[in-house]
C-alpha cells in the first residue's frame, strides 16, 4: 500500500498560508501591494480590532473581469509572471500568485472588482468556493477578510496586544507610503482616522506625515548615480537620531527591502557626530534594471541579492558622507510634547515634536527653498569668532557674538581635541618600548588559549606578549602608551581582537583614541579660567571635526538672536 498521497488543494493551501501569513500585518501587505500592481492611486484599509475582526483594503485600480476573479483565488495563478525569464527580471510586488489562495485558506474573503464593465462579488471561505454574483460597483476592487485564523487557532497564540498589531501596521502602511508618495493610503481602526497621506507624489510630505515637520526640516536631499545604480532620498542631520535601525528605510525599485549592510554604512557616514547605537532617519531609494538583482531569495521577499554589491555599497557611503560632511553646529531648537520612544513595537510610532496638529496641506512648498539651497557648498568646519562671558555648572562655556549665543560641553571639547591628536600619534608612530618591569594580564584560560593565534596581530600594534600558565606577560609596548596605563591599553586591545575578529588595526587604534582622550580630558564641574577658556576654543579650531566627541555627542549648541526672542515673545 502506498504511503505517500497527494494532498487535496485545501490542505495544500493551509500549509502555504503557514508560510505567507504569520500575522494580521501579512494579509494587509499581501492585499495592499496586489493594489499597488493594480496602478491604484488610493488606497484605503479599514480595521476592525486591528484587524483581527476585519480587514478591508479598497482601491481605485484596474479591476478585473469575473473569470480573473475566480482564477486569482488558484494557486500560482499570477498575471505578473509568463516565463521562466520572467523571473530574473520582476518589476511587480506579487508574482508568485500565493496571497489570496492562502489568506482564504484561514478566513473568509468577499472580493468585489470592476474593470469598467461589469462587477461581480466572489466569496471564498476556508479555502473553499461559496458563491459568484454579478454586482454594480466601481471600476477597482475591494477585498473584505474576516473570521481570519478561526480555523487555525494556533495561529492566535502568536498574536500580541491589538494595541501591539496595530501598531506593526501603521508601520507597514508608513513603508508603502514612502515608498509611493503618489498613492494617496489611508488607515482607520474602528473607524478611527490612524493615518493618511496626500499622495502628491512628494516625499518629504510624506515624511513630515510620518516623523513631523521637526524632522522633515531637518533633513537633506541626496542622489547619486554610477554605471548599475540610482541612488537618491533624504537623510536627518546628525542632531536628529534614533535608537532603532527601523527608522533607516531601504527601497529597491520601490520594493521595500531589509539589508543590515546597506544599513551599516549609512550609519557609517554618521561617524562620531551621532552617539553609538543611534540612527539616523533615512529614506534610501535605489534603482536598478531587474535583471541585475534577485527578489526571489526571500519566502516574504524581504532580502535582495544584488550584482555588484561593493560597488552599491561605496556609492551610497559616498553620497550621503559628502553631505553628511556639510553639516555644522547644532542649533537650538524649541521642542515640546516630547513622546517616549515605544520600544515594545519594532516599527516606528509617529513622534509629537509639536504642540500643533501636522495639517495635511503640501510641506514641500515651505521647504523647497531651504532644500534647493543645499546643492554644492563647501564643508563649514570654521568656529566663528565667538567671545567668553562664562561658565555655567562647571561644565558649560558661554560664548557670544553677534549671530547669539554658543554653549560649549568643556569635557567634550576637551575630549575632541585629545582624540585626535591620539590618532595623529597612534596612526604616524610605529616605535615601541621595553617595559623595565613587565606587566602581568590575568585572564580567563580560554582568553588565553585564543590569543595564541593573535601574538603576530599583537606585534603590529608594537604590543610583545607571551602566554606563560594561563597569564599573559607583556614585554614590550608602543611609545604612545601613556605612563601608568600600559595594563589598561593592553588589555583592550588584546579582547578587541579575540571579541572582534574581523577589526581592522584602524578600528582598534580608534576605540583606544577614544578610551584615552576620555580618561585624560577635562572633566565636568571643573572651574577654568577665561584664559583656559580662550585656548580650548583655539585648539578645537584646529579640529577635523569640532562639532561632535569622538562618541557622536554635540560640542557646541548655538542659541539664535532669533530663538532667544522668541522664547521671551519679542518677536512679531
Amino acid at each position: 500500500m502506498s504511503v505517500i498521497k497527494r494532498l487535496d488543494t485545501v490542505i495544500a493551501n493551509k500549509i502555504a498560508a503557514g508560510e505567507v501569513i504569520e500575522k494580521i500585518a501579512n494579509v494587509v501587505k499581501e492585499l495592499v501591494e496586489n493594489s499597488i500592481d493594480a496602478k491604484s492611486r488610493k488606497i484605503d484599509i479599514d480595521l476592525i480590532e486591528s484587524g483581527l475582526k476585519s480587514i478591508t483594503v479598497t482601491d481605485d485600480g484596474s479591476g478585473m473581469e469575473d473569470s480573473d476573479a475566480l482564477l486569482a483565488f488558484e494557486r500560482h495563478a499570477t498575471s505578473k509572471i509568463e516565463n521562466v525569464t520572467d523571473l530574473f527580471r520582476i518589476n511587480s510586488l506579487g508574482f508568485r500568485g500565493e496571497a489570496l489562495p492562502s489568506i482564504a485558506a484561514i478566513s473568509r474573503v468577499e472580493l468585489t472588482t470592476s474593470n469598467g464593465e461589469n462587477g461581480i462579488k466572489v466569496v471564498f471561505e476556508d479555502g473553499l468556493f461559496i458563491e459568484k454574483v454579478s454586482t454594480p460597483t466601481n471600476i477597482g476592487t475591494m477585498i473584505n477578510v474576516t473570521k481570519l485564523f478561526y480555523t487555525t487557532p494556533a495561529r492566535f497564540k502568536y498574536l500580541k496586544s491589538p494595541q501591539y498589531e496595530l501598531a506593526v501596521i501603521q508601520g507597514m502602511v508608513n513603508k508603502f507610503a514612502l515608498a509611493y508618495p503618489e498613492v494617496s493610503f489611508r488607515l482607520t481602526n474602528n473607524s478611527k482616522l490612524i493615518f493618511v497621506s496626500t499622495g502628491n507624489s512628494s516625499v518629504i510630505d510624506v515624511i513630515a506625515t510620518i516623523y513631523s515637520k521637526d524632522v522633515a526640516k531637518n533633513m537633506f536631499e541626496f542622489s547619486n548615480e554610477s554605471r548599475d545604480y540610482e541612488i537618491k532620498g533624504f537623510s536627518t542631520n546628525p542632531i536628529i537620531n534614533r535608537s532603532s535601525r527601523n527608522y533607516i528605510n531601504i527601497f529597491v525599485n520601490k520594493r521595500q527591502i531589509l539589508d543590515q549592510r546597506i544599513v551599516k554604512a549609512i550609519k557609517e557616514c554618521y561617524e562620531q557626530l551621532i552617539p553609538k547605537n543611534r540612527y539616523p532617519i533615512t529614506v534610501l531609494y535605489i534603482e536598478c534594471d531587474p535583471g541585475i538583482i534577485d527578489v526571489n531569495i526571500h519566502p516574504r521577499k524581504q532580502e535582495i541579492k544584488f550584482s555588484e554589491y561593493d560597488k552599491l555599497l561605496y556609492l551610497i557611503k559616498k553620497t550621503i558622507s559628502s553631505k553628511v560632511s556639510m553639516q555644522s553646529i547644532y542649533q537650538f531648537a524649541k521642542q515640546t510634547d516630547f513622546e517616549q520612544e515605544k520600544m515594545e513595537f519594532h516599527e516606528p510610532v509617529p513622534e509629537v515634536y509639536q504642540t500643533e496638529s501636522l495639517e495635511q496641506l503640501s510641506f514641500e512648498e515651505e521647504l523647497k527653498e531651504e532644500l534647493n539651497q543645499e546643492t554644492v557648498e563647501t564643508p563649514k568646519r570654521v568656529i566663528p569668532d565667538i567671545e567668553y562671558i562664562g561658565q555655567y555648572a562647571g561644565t558649560y562655556l558661554i560664548f557670544q557674538n553677534e549671530e547669539g549665543l554658543y554653549l560649549v560641553d568643556q569635557h567634550a571639547a576637551a575630549e575632541r581635541i585629545r582624540y585626535e591628536r591620539y590618532i595623529a600619534k597612534m596612526s604616524n608612530t610605529t616605535g615601541s618600548q621595553e617595559l623595565l618591569v613587565p606587566i602581568t594580564l590575568h585572564l580567563s584560560n580560554d582568553i588565553s588559549l585564543r590569543l595564541v593565534d593573535y601574538l603576530d596581530k599583537l606585534n603590529e600594534f608594537g604590543i610583545k606578549a607571551t602566554i606563560e600558565d594561563n597569564q599573559i606577560i607583556i614585554t614590550q609596548v608602543p611609545i604612545w602608551f601613556v605612563k601608568n596605563y600600559e595594563l589598561v591599553y593592553s588589555e583592550s586591545v588584546i579582547m578587541k581582537l579575540i571579541e572582534e575578529t574581523d577589526l581592522s588595526s584602524e578600528v582598534i587604534i580608534d576605540d583606544l583614541a577614544k578610551l584615552l582622550a576620555c580618561k585624560h580630558s577635562l572633566k565636568a564641574n571643573h572651574f577654568i579660567s577665561k584664559t583656559e577658556a580662550d585656548i580650548l576654543i583655539q585648539d578645537l579650531r584646529k579640529c577635523l571635526r569640532p562639532y561632535t566627541c569622538p562618541h557622536g555627542r554635540p560640542i557646541i549648541v548655538k542659541v539664535s538672536i532669533d530663538q532667544i526672542e522668541r522664547l521671551f515673545n519679542r518677536v512679531m
